[in-house]
């Protein structure tokens, strides 16, 4: 079961793999590194969904 703390982590790692991407295309990097960090956003983005969908349904199942 995921928590806050994991979906502001996440999403902390997210950003600064974009931010890292970014960064690397303006200096020009390698067509296979840019693939390689592409490929580890998507992942990340992947899982984000998971855990989102995890808290909200925690949150509609959780009595109020």
């Amino acid at each position: 079961m995921s928590d806050q703390r994991t979906l502001d982590r996440l999403m902390a790692h997210l950003r600064g793999q974009v931010a890292e991407l970014r960064r690397r295309e303006g200096e020009g990097a390698a067509p296979e590194e840019i693939a390689e960090r592409t490929r580890l956003i998507l992942r990340l983005q992947e899982r984000l969904s998971y855990v989102v969908r995890d808290l909200l349904s925690v949150q509609r199942t959780s009595p109020t």
